[in-house]
């Protein structure tokens, strides 16, 4: 009973992290900077003469909740087969009486309405595969979903230092999804061939609590090495500090490889000490 809790844990904070690694992708790449938006913008605008998706800027939010009821709804109504193909025939039919009746010229259809509905199901189009991927253990919908996270916000902007912690926390979040869901599905098989017992519960609570502390002391590290950048700066004389070469990204990364580098040779001398400690002991 204690492991499928555990499970049922990692199912909930995956998808958590699922949310959460599509927010930060936004917050990083605003939705008026993506080149698939760009391009459905364009296509919407010569169809419908509305530019839909600047009413769209602020409704990421909207966009994910609408992925999260959809993705619940797949997992709910595939339980059972027959009513999952009525729902999804029902689905396709409405969409095609849709495209009929603009081809048929129909004015009391809601055209505008229903395309920005659309881009609602697009923005959570990862959030609703990915969610059919952690809770029916699809590894093939977790890597579709991860696909669409890292393509459909992408932009051309590009990204500078300041959205460092923006970053940090994609990635976290990010890396902490596709590690639980596929970490769920694995497990999830395991349990088939390994019988439900304390040994399996440890296995479970080492795997998630050396997740966490990996990915968070990953997170810390990175953090203090661009801090370490700025404290850099103090100690060297004026000229250098505020030089081009040093502000720009090839001196903070300069800046991050010394840190990683004294960071290593920390690791080393403590490593060499406490050997020694233990052979003497």
């Amino acid at each position: 009973m204690q492991t499928n809790n555990t499970l049922a844990i990692m199912q909930f904070f995956a998808t958590l992290s699922l949310m959460l690694s599509l927010s930060f992708a936004y917050l990083i790449n605003p939705l008026e900077d993506s080149l698939f938006f760009s391009a459905l913008d364009s296509f919407s605008t010569g169809l419908y003469d509305s530019n839909i998706i600047n009413e769209l800027n602020t409704s990421i939010i909207a966009g994910i909740l609408i992925g999260l009821f959809l993705g619940t709804t797949n997992v709910l109504l595939s339980s059972s087969k027959k009513v999952y193909d009525y729902v999804f025939a029902g689905i396709v039919s409405f969409f095609v009486l849709i495209f009929f009746g603009y081809i048929f010229g129909a004015d009391w259809i809601p055209y505008e309405s229903l395309q920005q509905l659309l881009f609602w199901v697009f923005i959570g189009l990862p959030v609703s595969t990915g969610m059919v991927g952690i809770w029916q253990n699809k590894i093939g919908n977790q890597v579709i979903s991860a696909f669409l996270i890292l393509a459909m916000p992408l932009g051309l902007s590009g990204n500078t230092n300041d959205q460092i912690y923006p970053i940090l926390g994609f990635v976290f979040s990010f890396m902490l999804y596709l590690e639980l869901s596929y970490g769920h599905a694995r497990y999830s098989r395991l349990a088939r061939v390994m019988a439900y017992s304390k040994e399996y519960e440890d296995v479970l609570v080492w795997f998630l609590t050396t997740l966490v502390v990996t990915l968070a002391f990953t997170m810390i590290l990175t953090s203090l090495a661009f801090l370490f950048h700025d404290l850099l700066g103090n100690f060297l004389p004026y000229s250098f500090s505020n030089s081009i070469e040093y502000n720009t990204i090839y001196g903070q990364a300069l800046s991050v490889l010394v840190f990683f580098m004294l960071w290593s040779v920390v690791q080393i001398l403590f490593s060499r000490g406490y050997l020694a400690r233990q052979v003497e002991d």
